[in-house]
């Protein structure tokens, strides 16, 4: 990700800094918003005529496209919607459970999709509706397929695969929704709305069979979804980016602003206010409730303290946006995967430090090394918050399910994991007065030995499946962004209105010659006062 702040908006006078279009590159059309005329000019050049300058705002607008590749979108959103609303009429019905207690909870988990991911990645500074629009297209899509795809996974007993709708199959959909959102950081502005679509429709499947497979089959523990959310995502993400861009991305619009910085800034903002209810939703029991809030602030509050010493460290210093923005949540979710097990405070201050020192680092050499030696792009380096701290995670979360105890947690050790029920009629079921039945009996080390399997399989899935869609975006059914005038610009899908990224130009040339010849002038008139 770029830190420039230069504008750099084509316009007639700054054609010599823009690379020349290829023929495949659509064509651009300056157009004059308005003139001003300076009517006080500099002292003209020896031979020229006495004529003043005149300032233009110039933007160069992009055409539309043309050809069937236009119908595109409309034909998959369309058809797409009226697909679901038939499979819905065939395969749903409300549930008959109505316990509708997380209701609030729920609303901070939508918060954390639509607002939270939706401004923190309005940085790029001529990019701020396709953040913010294509963010709430995309969970509105992901929800509905997600409930689909979790159903029938849920219903696979049932030969007519019929299920029920309830206020947790939302949840989940939510979930899946932020997994999804993750993956769009690393390809925000890279790719059309189509592409992104089929990103999201492959992802869903992906995503959700990755967790059936840890979750249910394996009985791994991930409270806060930080492998099959963060991780996950990040590393779809990565790999649709290397498999549609083989040699990289680089575009003078990919930069920021002052002020999209600060919309971006607002978007962590809301991250870190309901970032303790993303970990805390899915636990049961007012205690693992109450431990998953405490270890969740604690650990998203010493990886912001971190994050700004190390941002100051690593400029001399000075403290990066870019650095603010993102690794001040790295504690959060690298606590994820452990947030409602009795760890100790202290613990989870530390799991935060080092997740917020990592992902500064990641920010500041990791994603520059990579976009340069690997030719791996990733607008929003979801590899340094969502990558690193999901890592963080899977290894610390295989340290405490080891270390995890029937002593210190009693009978509560069996709803974290379930797994390490004692098998019927054992020692250790008897004395325990164990009255679950079909217990696996795990010990502390073997549920160690899961979680990390289960993380090799989330990195296994994300990477392949990622691979594969990159590789389906390349077909040419699929519209392709040209680098130099599509990507990372918002006028390529959207109709911007007249003030979008005006630049003042001069139709004039202005000389430093002219310059001098204003200064001394001024001096001049300032000496006579």
């Amino acid at each position: 990700m770029s830190n420039s702040t230069e504008n750099n908006a084509a316009s007639p006078l700054l054609s010599s800094q823009v690379k020349e279009d290829s023929k495949h590159e659509p064509k651009t059309t300056p157009v004059i918003i308005a003139s001003v005329i300076n009517k006080s000019p500099a002292k003209p050049q020896h031979g020229s005529n006495d004529q003043p300058n005149e300032y233009r705002f110039v933007h160069q607008r992009i055409p539309p496209r043309t050809g069937s590749q236009k119908f595109l979108l409309p034909i998959l959103l369309i058809g797409l919607q009226i697909l679901f609303i038939v499979l819905f009429a065939l395969f749903t019905d409300y549930s008959a459970k109505t316990d509708n207690a997380k209701y609030p909870a729920y609303e901070s988990l939508h918060a954390i999709a639509l607002l939270g991911f939706g401004f923190i990645m309005t940085f790029l500074k001529r990019y701020g509706y396709g953040s913010i629009g294509f963010n709430l297209l995309l969970v509105a899509f992901v929800i509905q397929w997600s409930l689909l795809v979790r159903g029938w996974f849920s219903s696979s007993t049932d030969v007519k695969f019929n299920f029920e709708i309830n206020l947790e199959s939302l949840i989940n959909a939510d979930y899946t929704a932020i997994a999804i959102l993750v993956t769009l950081g690393a390809l925000l502005g890279k790719t059309s709305l189509s592409q992104l679509i089929i990103v999201a429709l492959i992802e869903v499947v992906a995503q959700i069979t990755n967790e059936f497979v840890n979750i249910k089959v394996l009985n791994v523990h991930d409270i806060g979804f930080s492998l099959h959310v963060h991780l996950f995502g990040a590393l779809f993400g990565l790999a649709v980016s290397k498999f549609l861009h083989f040699n990289g991305v680089n575009s003078q619009k990919q930069a920021p602003v002052y002020h999209s910085d600060l919309f971006a800034l607002i978007g962590t903002l809301f991250l870190w206010v309901y970032y303790p209810s993303f970990n805390s939703l899915l636990a049961t029991g007012s205690d693992r409730q109450s431990r998953s809030i405490i270890n969740t602030i604690a650990a998203i509050s010493a990886s912001c303290m971190i994050t700004f010493g190390i941002s100051s460290l690593a400029g001399k210093g000075k403290i990066n946006i870019l650095h603010v923005q993102h690794a001040t949540l790295a504690g959060g979710i690298a606590i994820g995967s452990i947030a409602d097990l009795k760890i100790q405070v202290y613990i989870a201050l530390i799991v935060g430090a080092l997740a917020g020192l990592l992902s500064t680092i990641g920010y500041k050499y990791v994603d520059p090394f990579l976009s340069r030696v690997l030719k791996l792009h990733d607008t929003c380096s979801v590899q340094s918050l969502h990558g690193l701290s999901g890592l963080i995670a899977g290894i610390v979360s295989a340290i405490f399910a080891a270390t995890s105890s029937f002593t210190e947690y009693n009978h509560e050790l069996y709803e974290i994991y379930p797994a390490r029920i004692p098998i019927m009629n054992s020692t250790e079921y008897v004395e325990q007065g164990i009255k679950i039945e079909n217990g696996k009996g795990r010990t502390g080390f073997e549920q160690a030995g899961f979680q990390l399997i289960s993380m090799a399989i989330t990195i296994g899935i994300s990477l392949v499946a990622g691979s594969i869609t990159g590789l389906l975006l390349r077909l040419p059914l699929f519209e392709q962004l040209s680098e130099d005038v599509e990507m990372f610009d918002d006028e390529a899908q959207w109709v911007t209105p007249d003030d979008y990224a005006l630049k003042l130009t001069f139709a004039t040339p202005y000389s430093d010659q002219d310059k001098r010849a204003d200064e001394n002038q001024a001096k001049n008139e300032d000496s006579k006062v």
